[in-house]
């Protein structure tokens, strides 16, 4: 009998679990708020309504209250892409930066956890806010104490993750365009002025960005159909599958966070060779077509067997505009001898100062 009741302890209540969860990242975004407080080193938040770009002072506030921030409305939660910028603002250097960006990393992290429960932001709301976490202060949980009656659940920061490439912490300058629309670019062979760059282009020294074949009709080996939620992170869309020669397959994703709208390819190598593809990425705002101003050319980049790469979205960003835009990542994935293909597109964020719309989207 003792020993069935210990077994019988082991099992875990889902509710329990996600309370767990909801704690973590309140604490996560606390940490990160206080962190942001500490580098203003007594400074006004208005150097940082200054230094963003389409920043109010109601949106800095917001970002520095911590968990409130959970129930505050729906705004976009902060996470890598604005952190990049406000290292850049407050020129953090050093261990400061990366202490900074490591944070973004864990709050990032958590989101994606968070949304595969749906509806996960008024229910983690609404739990913060009744228990007795609701009375900790922003900034307060960087090492908080055990609550009594619950397990003390070993933390485990950073789980694993697709192969990911370090984000440069620049911001990406991309110039504005004045054109207001929320039109959809659909999928399109490729023009006279629309294919890849013509020049051979030499394999990459490092590992950038990734990539894999153009292929026809057929099935994706060993992928999901249809649509995914949060590659990227919250608020993410990447379209379904392409299928590419042999055992590739292919996505283009999109995400919208505080600051900007990024791109990036998503590329699977379910085979047991690595294998040497060509590939390019741009982006669409408002219906025009948009180079990625830190990404390099259509290049050449090697995808180890049985690995999925993500292609650096630091690389591949736009600035959210206060205006509504449409916005969609426009990715070309080819043979290493392809002199020409078509393009393929993420699904469309519809770019609101209040919501995003994505067209399409899961249901």
């Amino acid at each position: 009998m003792q020993q069935a009741k210990e077994t019988t302890e082991l099992v875990e209540d889902p509710g329990a679990a996600f309370e767990k969860l909801v704690e973590d990242f309140a604490e996560a975004l606390d940490a990160w708020s206080q962190k942001v407080k500490d580098a203003l080193n007594g400074r006004p938040q208005k150097v940082l309504v200054n230094g963003l770009r389409n920043v109010n002072q109601s949106k800095v506030s917001r970002w520095l209250s911590g968990r409130e921030q959970i129930w505050k409305g729906q705004a976009a939660l902060p996470g890598v892409g604005l952190t990049q910028g406000i290292v850049q603002v407050l020129e953090l250097q050093g261990s400061e930066a990366a202490l900074l960006m490591q944070l973004a990393g864990r709050v990032d992290q958590l989101q994606k956890q968070l949304m595969e429960r749906k509806g996960w932001r008024k229910k983690a709301g609404d739990y913060l806010q009744r228990g007795p976490s609701a009375e900790t202060s922003s900034g307060s949980a960087l090492a908080p104490a055990p609550r009594a009656g619950r397990r003390n659940w070993q933390r485990q920061p950073w789980p694993g993750q697709p192969i990911w490439v370090k984000a440069s912490l620049g911001m990406v300058a991309i110039a504005a365009v004045v054109i207001v629309t929320a039109a959809v670019v659909p999928d399109g062979d490729e023009g006279p002025g629309d294919s890849p760059d013509q020049a051979a282009p030499k394999p990459s020294p490092s590992v950038s960005m990734s990539s894999t074949v153009q292929g026809g009709s057929g099935a994706v080996p060993s992928e999901s159909p249809g649509l995914e939620k949060g590659t990227l992170g919250e608020d993410s869309r990447c379209s379904a599958p392409f299928a590419g020669p042999g055992p590739v397959a292919w996505r283009v994703c999109a995400r919208v966070e505080a600051e900007r709208v990024s791109f990036a390819l998503k590329i699977a190598n379910h085979g047991s060779k690595a294998v040497t593809v060509k590939i390019r990425l741009e982006y669409v705002q408002a219906t025009k077509f948009h180079p990625c101003s830190k990404a390099p050319g259509t290049h050449l980049l090697d995808v180890p067997a049985g690995e999925t790469v993500i292609t650096d979205s630091g690389q591949c960003s736009a600035p959210r505009e206060e205006s509504p835009f449409a916005y969609q990542g426009k990715g070309w994935v080819l043979a290493v001898d392809a002199d020409a293909g078509s393009y393929k597109l993420s699904p469309a964020a519809h770019v609101y100062p209040d919501r995003v719309i994505w067209q399409p989207d899961l249901v």
